[in-house]
């Protein structure tokens, strides 16, 4: 039952989601597709796609094609990393990676081969821009052993290491070329704008045009050593979710990644079909443990209440079809994430037990949230007004503190907010990338959680740290299943990602990695 959810959803969205229905392509211009294009539509969150300083979600999608990794997550399957351009083995102590060259066929969109050096200078520049995506590889030291292999070895155990080296922000890039652009391995690299407007990947696609503002255009890679993609060029629209939501069913768009649930529900299903991906956001209520400050919010026995009084089956509904429970911070398909059957029920008459045990009398706790923020189609304001509701059955009262996202999130920083609404998008899909929400960790700062205050929790921190394999499944999600117990973090909805794909393409790949492969569309 454990794997049931993971092994469902990463089958279902890479295969089920294959089958469409087939409808006949007219010759136009590349605004509309025809024939050998894609048009995608997102609303651009784009800086750059120079791959090792990008960090956003327009900047990923793109290097999904422009650029292929060490390593890779095969069908979406985030619990088991697989090979890419390498094979891997990790020591015994997890301390040491060994990389060895795989694809040696692999070329660059010059004809270049892929090479040791390339994967080497392509680590160590992305460790020395020092942008955001440089902690990926924070402690690791990269070493050439010969020209088929490299070493990571890291001081501590880095048994997350395979899980981060599929990220599209550790692309590997073509040395030479970058080099004889102004790239180097330090702050001093000056390859950004090139790369930019010349690409130097060895994925099925490169860049024909970029203009960040309005569309990036890709064509095929003519020496990708992969299957040769049938779509040979990829437009990559910025526009809002109304415009996307009329073009695809115009057929002016073939992919469009933002409509949220209302406008899903509108489209018609001659046009389109929707891939509903798990999204690897997290949104939870947070109470803050400093008395002075969370009030109410700091008694055990009144979070548990708040955690018996929310009815979760109604939330997911606010995910739209596709959401899921959660039964801890940790998304359903990553190791270590809690099983959905151990997730909190809704229990009034306990959660009232609960509350004259905490000496509760119905006082006002404010809730902060962001007014202005949506995760993947579920507006925070809504969700905190159906919390207040559902909470107040329970003779719990919220007094709802909306402010837009950046003076909340300041608030939240600072330590200074009783309870209110969270939320969480992993870096990569390993559960240390949650460790921050344990005692002592960046967000548990957050709630003025320290570490003395729950020494059995650190016990479990420390053996799910010392786990190794396999092993370490069984021993994360008993870590965080005691983290929800507490009630300081409650575990709220898993919200979907949708894509919508016209029905041009019959066959296509979308999955909880990458939320729409290109190259496999057909």
């Amino acid at each position: 039952m454990r794997r049931l959810t993971r092994t469902f959803v990463a089958v279902c969205s890479t295969l089920a989601l294959t089958a469409g229905l087939a409808a006949c392509s007219t010759d136009s211009d590349d605004a509309g597709g025809a024939g050998d294009t894609i048009v995608a539509e997102t609303a651009f969150n784009l800086k750059t796609i120079d791959p090792h300083r990008q960090f956003e979600f327009t900047g990923s999608t793109i290097d999904n094609a422009v650029y292929q990794t060490a390593l890779e997550f095969e069908d979406g399957d985030l619990t088991k990393p697989t090979d890419g351009l390498c094979s891997f083995e990790m020591s015994d102590d997890q301390k040491t990676m060994t990389l060895t060259l795989k694809e040696k066929d692999a070329k660059f969109s010059n004809g270049d081969p892929v090479t040791v050096d390339d994967i080497v200078f392509s680590f160590e520049r992305l460790q020395g821009l020092k942008g955001n995506p440089s902690f990926f590889l924070d402690g690791v030291d990269v070493e050439k052993v010969d020209d088929e292999t490299v070493e990571l070895k890291s001081e501590e155990p880095n048994p997350a290491l395979p899980y981060i080296l599929p990220n599209s922000s550790i692309g590997i890039v073509n040395s030479k070329v970058v080099e004889d652009n102004g790239g180097s391995t330090g702050e001093d690299d000056d390859a950004e704008q090139f790369l930019n407007e010349n690409s130097q990947g060895s994925g099925p696609y490169q860049v024909e045009t970029y203009k960040p503002d309005s569309q990036v255009v890709l064509t095929a890679n003519e020496h990708y050593s992969g299957p040769a993609p049938k779509y040979k060029k990829v437009v990559l629209r910025n526009v809002s979710a109304d415009t996307q939501l009329t073009d695809i069913q115009s057929g002016q768009a073939q992919v469009a990644f933002d409509l949220n649930p209302d406008q899903v529900a509108t489209l018609d299903e001659s046009m389109a079909q929707i891939a509903s991906l798990p999204s690897t956001r997290s949104l939870y209520i947070f109470n803050n443990t400093d008395a002075d400050i969370g009030g109410p919010a700091a008694d055990p026995d009144f979070r548990k209440a708040v955690m018996a009084a929310i009815d979760y089956d109604k939330l997911v509904e606010l995910g739209g079809e596709g959401a899921q429970r959660m039964a801890s911070l940790v998304p359903n398909e990553f190791i270590g994430a809690v099983p959905q059957d151990e997730a909190p029920e809704r229990d009034l008459d306990k959660a009232k037990k609960l509350l004259k045990k905490a000496d509760y009398d119905g006082e006002k706790v404010p809730f902060h949230y962001s007014s202005d923020q949506a995760v993947n189609g579920v507006d925070l304001a809504q969700l905190a007004e159906t919390l207040q509701a559902q909470l107040k059955e329970a003779g719990i009262s919220l007094e709802l503190k909306p402010a837009p996202s950046t003076t909340q999130l300041d608030g939240f920083r600072a330590a200074e907010q009783p309870m209110g609404i969270g939320t969480w998008g992993a870096d990569f899909p390993d559960p240390t990338n949650y460790n921050v929400f344990i005692p002592g960790g960046s967000v548990a700062d957050r709630v003025n959680w320290e570490k003395g205050d729950e020494p059995a929790l650190m016990e479990l921190a420390d053996e799910a740290e010392e786990a190794k394999g396999e092993d370490r499944d069984a021993a994360y999600a008993k870590l965080f299943k005691a983290t929800t117990d507490t009630g300081v973090w409650i575990p709220l909805v898993q919200p979907v990602a949708t894509v919508a794909v016209g029905n041009s393409i019959t066959k296509y790949v979308s999955n909880a990695d990458v939320s729409f492969d290109f190259a496999k569309a057909e």
